[in-house]
């Protein structure tokens, strides 16, 4: 993890919003548990709480420490856990309404350039893009790699990207001259 932090701090453009340039997902799928993600995560970054249609867990003994909290979740049941935002995965996006976001980061999903303008649309404007590189993810696709990145980010420059997909402190050295924001990942941390 000291490598893809050092890494990070490469990054060229500054991040406009003042989001940080990490942001870690929990998936406990694959092992990626909540607590053990917001343990690892640095306080400065994002952590996504993949919910499943569960409901998230609240924020109570860390409220002014540690990473800002979003997770795939509606508005009010986000704010009920007393979490800082929402993120849509692509598929979810349809169901976002605009008026109950107010106050709230929000961040979404995409796989391809016409996810991200939908996202825009929307007035989301932090969009993580995957599949960066090759992954062990079993729904990953065909890699982008840095050059489609930088095309996408260029498109879209009103959007902070991010990179999700194979993350490792290798990988982000070949993604700061992209024009990206930073990256996402859910292994890239620990080890589960």
């Amino acid at each position: 993890m000291p490598r893809l932090l050092a890494a990070l701090r490469r990054f060229e453009k500054p991040v406009r919003s003042g989001l940080p340039r990490l942001i870690v997902l929990s998936d406990q799928a694959r092992g990626y548990d909540l607590g053990r993600q917001l343990a690892d995560c640095p306080p400065w970054a994002i952590l996504i709480e993949r919910t499943y249609g569960a409901v998230p867990g609240r924020r109570d003994g860390y409220v002014k420490q540690g990473p800002l909290r979003l997770a795939t979740t509606s508005a009010r049941a986000s704010r009920r856990a007393s979490l800082d935002g929402v993120h849509w995965p692509e598929k979810r996006l349809k169901k976002r309404c605009r008026s109950a976001m107010a106050g709230l980061i929000e961040t979404a999903s995409a796989h391809r350039g016409l996810s991200i303008a939908k996202a825009r649309q929307q007035g989301i404007t932090h969009i993580l893009v995957s599949v960066a590189f090759p992954s062990r993810s079993p729904s990953a696709g065909r890699p982008r790699g840095p050059i489609r990145l930088a095309l996408l980010q260029r498109a879209f420059p009103d959007c902070a990207l991010y990179a999700l997909g194979g993350i490792t402190g290798r990988t982000v050295i070949r993604l700061t001259r992209t024009g990206l924001a930073g990256v996402a990942l859910i292994s890239g941390l620990k080890p589960p």
